[in-house]
């Protein structure tokens, strides 16, 4: 063979060897690409579905935010758990759930922090994501403040000192020579001069609770006491056979003396008790007056009609025997009564006592041994108003003396159906809610005063109510009863306690605590309040003085009904976590 021809043939077998194995290099290349294409495609759409997952959690996050910051009530409306369950948005879907990582329950503790968890789902991509919301700075609010009024504030003739600042949603006015050491803001005027601390015109009013629905949970949970349990007044009389027309039945003769029912002189009727045979000056008619008709502490106003029979200085006399052999004498001013003639001695008598009072007696001092005739006597409690009705003593969540059950968190409700109930000479341990008090009904003293939940308000009406407290301190033989017993120390969270009551045990009078009304409050007397004060409308104040301590916990820990736009969650920075399953 011609090699010239073998060689030609040679190469181009392997040119046509190249040629092929180029087109095969081509083909691969080619369908890698379509192939590579194809997975670019896949990925972009993976790629899409991710951070469309992504979007709806955090969507879920922010409308859980909102929810939040729209619903006063939002922890009891939506509870633990899941709040929303695969919602549907474009081509996936969404959920979120709520967890309290304090206590694993969302729907107690207005302080607790929340942790919202939002999960976002499209195709197969899946993404979650978590924040920390925790209660915040809170701005604009009441309870930043020591008063507040929902109208106008107005301040006549008092001295009135706070350290934090006091507030009107509408005016501030200090007249009749008042002066007030605090720090003053009100959305409208601010008038008159006696201002010794800085003033502010806001320009927004402060949030108030809703007047509608601040006392539900207090109605709910409270236990009823009726009025007509309460002390009355007038109190019925005292002494026994006061006018002597059926004889002298319920007076003896202390000494040597003789009693008769007489019609040589009288007052009233056609009787009077003749006190006649005296030995000397101590010989006398004596009532023994049954010792539960007495308190220590209450005020008795005595009244006797004496016809002597000759010039005499004459004074009345309210012995007492006690438990621990104590005797005590509370007499009235001396008269000076003329011969042959009524005369009227009396006085008014504030007896106290430690110990149980086991005897008591009324009975006349007089410096003569002659005849003298009585008439016409009395023994009335005169410690508060005619046409009242009082709450006075200890209540606290384990002693409730006014008939009824007791309430383990303090609540105590009193309709008061119109009439003038008063608060008088007590200890209280718990919140009171006041329904429909006469327009005469007030808070007076001296009183102590501490809610029994630390974060509770202490007085709540639905009413025009008037404070006025005394300023100076006092003791259990004023109030006539044990106020530290061992189940009830003062003060409530670590104080000390004991089983009798005495005149060593003594308390500040003053209310320490939220007061609250749907309408006005009025102040008198001297007063002194450690809490915050707030009237949906007016506060007068006409008190000698006024004394705002400011307790910030309630700011920190709002009670129930007066947390609605006071509880702000803020997002904890940080604490955006994407969650992996």
């Amino acid at each position: 063979m011609n090699p010239n021809r073998l060689g030609a043939r040679q190469r181009d077998g392997a040119i046509y060897a190249i040629v092929l194995f180029s087109s095969l290099i081509v083909a691969s290349i080619g369908l890698a690409s379509l192939q590579l294409m194809r997975l670019q495609g896949r990925s972009a759409e993976e790629s899409d579905d991710f951070i469309a997952a992504r979007v709806y959690a955090r969507a879920a996050v922010d409308i859980g935010m909102l929810r939040v910051r729209r619903d006063p009530f939002w922890r009891t409306q939506l509870g633990n758990g899941d709040w929303i369950t695969r919602q549907s948005m474009d081509r996936g879907t969404f959920s979120l759930s709520a967890t309290d990582p304090v206590d694993g329950d969302v729907t107690v503790g207005d302080n607790h922090p929340v942790v919202l968890t939002g999960t976002g789902q499209q195709g197969d991509a899946r993404f979650q994501i978590s924040v920390r919301l925790e209660v915040g700075p809170q701005t604009g609010s009441c309870l930043e403040v020591s008063m507040i009024s929902g109208d106008d504030l107005d301040v006549d003739g008092t001295t009135l000192s706070s350290d934090q600042s006091i507030c009107s949603n509408e005016k501030v006015d200090a007249g009749g020579g008042a002066v007030i050491n605090a720090n003053v803001e009100a959305y409208d005027n601010i008038d008159g001069s006696s201002y010794t601390k800085s003033t502010q015109q806001r320009t927004t009013r402060r949030t108030m609770p809703d007047p509608l629905h601040a006392l539900d949970y207090y109605l709910s949970n409270g236990t009823t006491i009726d009025y007509s349990s309460l002390r009355t007044w007038p109190q019925p009389e005292i002494l026994l056979n006061t006018t002597f027309e059926s004889g002298t039945q319920n007076w003896v003769a202390q000494g040597d003396c003789t009693l008769q029912r007489s019609l040589m002189q009288k007052k009233d009727g056609l009787y009077s008790l003749r006190v006649t045979g005296r030995a000397d000056q101590h010989a006398v008619a004596v009532q023994a007056i049954s010792p539960d008709k007495l308190r220590s502490g209450d005020t008795y106003d005595v009244l006797l009609n004496v016809y002597p029979t000759a010039n005499a200085k004459v004074q009345a006399v309210l012995t007492l025997e006690t438990s621990d052999a104590a005797s005590l004498s509370f007499m009235t001013s001396e008269t000076t009564l003329d011969s042959n003639q009524w005369g009227r001695v009396g006085g008014r008598l504030t007896p106290t006592w430690s110990g149980t009072l086991t005897k008591a007696t009324l009975h006349l001092l007089m410096d003569i041994a002659d005849d003298y005739f009585m008439d016409s006597v009395s023994l009335l409690n005169t410690t508060y108003p005619a046409d009242s009705y009082v709450l006075d003593g200890l209540l606290t969540p384990h002693h409730n003396p006014f008939g009824g059950s007791t309430n383990a968190k303090g609540i105590y409700l009193i309709n008061c159906a119109g009439k003038d109930v008063r608060v008088g000479k007590s200890r209280i341990v718990g919140t009171l809610v006041f329904l429909n008090p006469g327009s005469d009904s007030i808070i007076h003293g001296p009183l102590v005063w501490e809610p029994a939940e630390q974060n509770y308000p202490a007085l709540l009406t639905d009413a025009t109510l008037w404070i006025g407290l005394s300023a100076a301190g006092f003791n259990e033989t004023q109030v006539g009863t044990n106020l530290n017993p061992p189940e009830t120390p003062y003060p409530i969270n670590g104080g000390t306690s004991n089983s009798s009551f005495s005149d060593t045990d003594s308390y500040p009078s003053q209310i320490s605590g939220l007061i609250y009304s749907t309408r006005d409050l009025r102040f008198s007397g001297e007063s002194t309040i450690c809490g915050i004060v707030i009237a949906e409308e007016k506060i007068r104040i006409e008190a000698t003085s006024l004394n705002l301590n400011y307790d910030s916990s309630y700011l920190e820990n709002p009670p129930p009904g007066f947390d609605a736009e006071t509880v702000t969650m803020k997002v904890v920075p940080g604490t955006w976590q994407r969650q992996v399953n």
